[in-house]
């Protein structure tokens, strides 16, 4: 039974399973460096289901190896989504730092004009009740200055007061479709255990709204043993915004998910020459079963950026489903649950389901040019000197943070916690200012 894209042959059990994850998903207290219950919502379903994994402070890492033992040796396929979503850890009942945006000038404007209310949880993940906003510093360091009718103990969560979930015949609108809905997509694929062609890896980042730590740590120490020969298809839920349209295909937010081939000054798989295959792969999986994707350069940040860095692979693309109102609209300075298109949902389920069980050698024409590739030819896509400021600021990150994302929580409990914290914050200052004067 055909559902609401009628090209697809996806069924309402495959996307309502989905839905139901994904609209229990948003009930989960969740913010960056506090991931324990998004965390322990993953390995409750595996767990539940007898699917083995691995876990690391950074990734929960799910492997299924192909029946045919030969194909073992051919090529790894890993999957990313993350489970972390930008909003507020909590010091006490007056601060906290919202982590997971950009700066944004927009809602500084905003809340200086009327506090914006969000909803509190304590590190247990109960619910305490509603607070505000009074005060944010649109800069690095993001503070917020909360007022709030109870006391709030340290490391809690503070997310911004919007709906959680609801649906309509076309859309679902939530607190967090990103990366929520591809989180749980990856989750409802994982958990029907299916035949695949590829060594293949299901990765869920823990980490990723905080200039993607968990994806540096996993790329700089190649943790995945990842080749040349082996594909890197990360999942987001992203604005699409369009990278020199004069130049290069636009993408917009109604026709379709997006294959995503750059983040901001970054072409992914920039420094590895040749084909581009995640690429050729995922647009021939769409053309055979008539999928309708959007394939474009558009201009955000994901997880597909640290592999790219690192040089591990020239096999890199990330599909987006388009959310315009990514990060709740905090981003705009509109705050308002992020919508997405049923029908793009189902699409990807579908196009994953192909991807999995596809014979790279048979359906790919090895003589197709990648849109990639063409772009690596001249890449003015690339900012290099972009890409060693976030190299340089990711290497702080991996050392200032590395007890805090071990602990799960953020602020400093006890003594041991402050003076660790401190050594590896001086000594994450002192190699940045190595690495920016070199």
């Amino acid at each position: 039974m055909l559902f609401y894209n009628q090209k697809t042959v996806t069924t309402n059990e495959k996307l309502n399973h989905v839905i139901k994850l994904f609209e229990e998903y948003q009930k989960i207290p969740n913010v960056p460096f506090l991931t324990k219950f998004t965390s322990k919502f993953i390995r409750h379903y595996l767990d539940n289901n007898s699917i083995k994994y691995t876990e690391t402070p950074y990734s929960i890492i799910v492997n299924f190896k192909p029946e045919n033992k030969e194909a073992n040796n051919k090529r790894k396929i890993i999957f990313m989504a993350h489970l972390d979503h930008p909003g507020i850890v909590i010091k006490n009942k007056n601060v906290g730092i919202l982590m997971g945006l950009n700066e944004p000038k927009e809602l500084s404007t905003l809340i200086d004009k009327n506090p914006v209310s969000i909803v509190v949880y304590n590190p247990k993940g109960e619910f305490l009740g509603k607070a505000r906003i009074k005060k944010f510093t649109s800069d690095n360091k993001q503070r917020v200055t909360i007022e709030s009718d109870f006391n709030i103990p340290k490391n809690s969560f503070g997310q911004f007061d919007v709906p959680r979930f609801s649906e309509d015949n076309g859309k679902l609108y939530a607190y967090n479709a990103d990366d929520g809905i591809m989180v749980n997509i990856m989750l409802g694929l994982v958990l029907r255990k299916p035949k695949v062609t590829f060594d293949t890896y299901f990765v869920f980042n823990k980490h990723e709204e905080v200039l993607q730590v968990s994806a540096w740590n996993l790329a700089k120490r190649n943790c995945l043993e990842i080749s040349e020969k082996d594909l890197i298809i990360n999942l987001e839920c992203l604005k699409t915004e369009s990278v020199d349209t004069d130049k290069y295909p636009a993408v917009n937010y109604e026709d379709g998910p997006v294959l995503q081939l750059s983040n901001k000054g970054c072409l992914f798989g920039y420094k590895n020459a040749g084909k581009n295959f995640a690429e050729l792969l995922s647009i021939a999986m769409a053309e055979k079963y008539d999928l309708p994707i959007q394939i474009g350069l558009i201009s955000d940040s994901c997880d597909s950026r640290p592999f790219s860095q690192f040089g591990i692979t020239s096999n890199i693309c990330t599909i987006t489903i388009p959310n315009k109102y990514k990060h709740d609209g905090a981003d705009d300075g509109d705050i308002r649950p992020e919508e997405i298109y049923k029908k793009d949902v189902e699409c990807v389920i579908e196009l994953l389901d192909k991807i999995l069980t596809s014979d790279l050698d048979a359906d790919v024409n090895k003589s197709t040019k990648s849109l990639s590739e063409e772009v690596k030819g001249s890449d003015d896509v690339t900012d290099k000197k972009l890409m060693k400021i976030k190299m340089i600021v990711n290497e702080r990150l991996d050392t200032a943070y590395k007890n805090v994302v071990k602990r799960e929580y953020f602020y400093p409990k006890n003594l041991f916690d402050h003076i660790s914290d401190f050594a590896l914050k001086s000594l994450s200052y002192i190699s940045y200012l190595i690495n920016k004067i070199r």
